[in-house]
């Protein structure tokens, strides 16, 4: 099967985790969920926070923070899946 990778970036964790979980509908994998740095003005490479999904990567201090979401997606399910992270208030990049 023909996988594509997306990613998209999101305003806050709940929207990043129900895409996550509609595009586990469509067969999508190898989720990656990350926390941009918004504390200080660190290089792009020191601006994300590794986490996994379903894990708490914070409250109040994250409030301000983007995250961003990168999964592969069959090619078939691409448009359907760019659909869905449109509609969650995503921004595909």
């Amino acid at each position: 099967m023909d996988m594509e990778t997306l990613q998209a970036r999101f305003a806050t964790q709940d929207q990043a985790e129900s895409v996550i979980r509609k595009l586990s509908a469509l067969r999508s994998d190898r989720f990656r969920l990350e926390r941009a740095d918004a504390r200080d003005g660190a290089s792009s490479s020191d601006q994300h926070l590794n986490a996994e999904f379903g894990s708490d990567l914070g409250s109040s201090a994250v409030d301000a923070a983007e995250f961003t979401l990168s999964a592969i997606v069959p090619k078939v399910a691409a448009d359907q899946a760019r659909t869905v992270i449109r509609q969650a208030g995503g921004e595909i990049y």
